[in-house]
């Protein structure tokens, strides 16, 4: 009788041990490159699975965030009164890209599914808003009390009213990422050209850049051309999804990471961001890079 006990206790102790090894690698699996390149370009396993002391909040501004299809816990919303869907499907996207949770149902793997997700829907059902709706979510976003906000969008024209919330934003410890803009090559859309924002453009596989990525104030590039995301509403039409919104989206996951894992803080994050990022063969002296290309492993 008490052999028996001892060997369920043992047996209850090795299920155990074997679940815990589970959950905590089950994220680290081998990543299949041919179906989800921007995953492997970046070096996703990389990160530490068991190293995640804190959770980042994230504003995402955009079209809204399909909280089932984008697979993504939403915190809270600009505009709860508003359909919480995605008609759009940008937003839904951006939001997989940045902390969708795996399924074998697609190959969609989110960079980071602890991220505390903020909804700040602003953008109507072909990609518009108004400026007072941007400066608006950008405000909100400040009283949320976010570490981030991405902006995976861009307008022409600048405003004095814009710069002067995301200056705010900045003076209150926020890191906005925001996306150059798919300008045929001409300049980089607001806010990504402030000094104070962080201007993201992207590359294909083989590390060239996007045919039709800003040119002018780049910080950093990440994935952005045949992008595996959530794909719903006008986006569903498309097999992958290319433009600087989506590179921005693997960008603010980047960083999310790093100041989670306090390799970088809100102080200084522009200057160790260096450290994460390179620059591609031949591309020395390219402004179109910015820094390089980021990526986790320093």
């Amino acid at each position: 009788m008490k052999l028996r006990k001892k060997i369920l206790v043992f047996s209850l102790l090795f299920f155990l041990i074997c679940m815990t090894i589970f959950m905590v690698f089950k994220d680290n699996v081998l990543i299949d490159c041919s179906k989800n390149w921007a995953l492997c370009s970046i070096d996703k396993q990389a990160i530490n699975p068991i190293h995640n002391p804190k959770q980042i909040k994230i504003a995402i501004i955009d079209s809204g965030i399909d909280e089932q299809e984008a697979r993504v816990k939403v915190e809270k919303r600009f505009s709860p009164d508003r359909y919480t869907g995605d008609s759009f499907g940008h937003g839904t996207a951006v939001a997989s890209i940045i902390a969708s949770e795996k399924s074998n149902k697609d190959n969609v793997e989110g960079l980071y599914p602890q991220a505390i997700i903020y909804d700040v829907n602003i953008l109507d059902e072909n990609g518009n808003t108004k400026m007072d709706e941007v400066i608006s979510a950008i405000e909100w976003s400040i009283d949320q009390k976010v570490d981030i906000i991405n902006m995976s969008f861009g307008i022409e024209n600048d405003d004095s009213r814009l710069h002067d919330i995301v200056k705010k934003a900045v003076e209150n410890k926020i890191i906005i990422v925001a996306s150059a803009g798919n300008t045929f090559g001409m300049y980089t859309e607001y806010p990504a050209k402030y000094e104070e924002v962080l201007s993201i453009s992207a590359v294909d596989e083989k590390m060239n850049l996007f045919k039709y990525a800003a040119k002018g104030k780049i910080d950093f590039v990440a994935p952005g051309v045949d992008i595996e995301a959530v794909r719903i509403g006008w986006l569903s039409e498309q097999e992958r999804l290319s433009g600087t919104s989506f590179a921005t989206a693997y960008a603010t996951a980047i960083i999310a990471i790093l100041l989670s894992e306090k390799k970088i803080d809100k102080d200084n994050y522009r200057d160790i961001l260096i450290d994460y990022a390179e620059l591609p063969k031949g591309k020395l002296g390219n402004n179109s890079y910015g820094s390089g290309f980021l990526k986790f492993d320093d």
